[in-house]
């Protein structure tokens, strides 16, 4: 079965670097933030603005290609991001999640082995047009953990450097 290893967290917080750097440990296959994907494409729109139902758009897109991936059977799978970080952005943002995400979020934990690796907010905030957070990543970072407690989810917290991150994910998958 195929290790699912998800890089979650507030935004700025090394998943992407991170997620990278276990791709190419691991020479696995790697699902880019598909929020990212969508919002870029959509953003070239300058009367653009994202909505709640854009969320459900980026969720499907990213179902899929998690299903393609795993379906080729690779030892892991990294993902930077999955369902989760759709579902707090959309509860922070809207005050909600769509009931397909939530469902398919909780199929997805019954039906695979996921490692969620949770990002520490403590490194310095990187601006980028697609951000909107910088002064709350702390307290996002603790709903997601609230997030993970809740489910029923294990997870590894990760702090420190790139470097120091990889050494704390390598010691809990081993």
């Amino acid at each position: 079965m195929t290790q699912i290893h998800i890089l979650t967290g507030p935004e700025s917080t090394g998943k992407t670097t991170l997620a990278s750097t276990l791709a190419n440990y691991w020479s696995a296959p790697l699902i880019s933030e598909q929020a990212r994907i969508y919002l870029e494409e959509k953003s070239a729109d300058s009367a653009y603005h994202y909505q709640q139902t854009d969320l459900l758009a980026i969720a499907k897109q990213h179902v899929a290609k998690e299903q393609e991936a795993v379906q080729q059977q690779p030892e892991h799978l990294i993902c930077d991001t999955d369902l989760l970080v759709l579902i707090v952005w959309s509860e922070v943002k809207f005050g909600s999640c769509d009931k397909w995400i939530l469902e398919q979020f909780k199929q997805a934990l019954g039906s695979s082995s996921r490692h969620y690796i949770l990002c520490d907010w403590q490194i310095p905030w990187e601006p980028d047009p697609l951000r909107e957070s910088p002064t709350e990543r702390e307290e996002l970072f603790r709903l997601y953990q609230a997030k993970l407690k809740d489910c029923g989810i294990d997870y590894t917290a990760v702090s420190g450097s790139n470097m120091q991150r990889f050494t704390q994910i390598q010691a809990a998958v081993i």
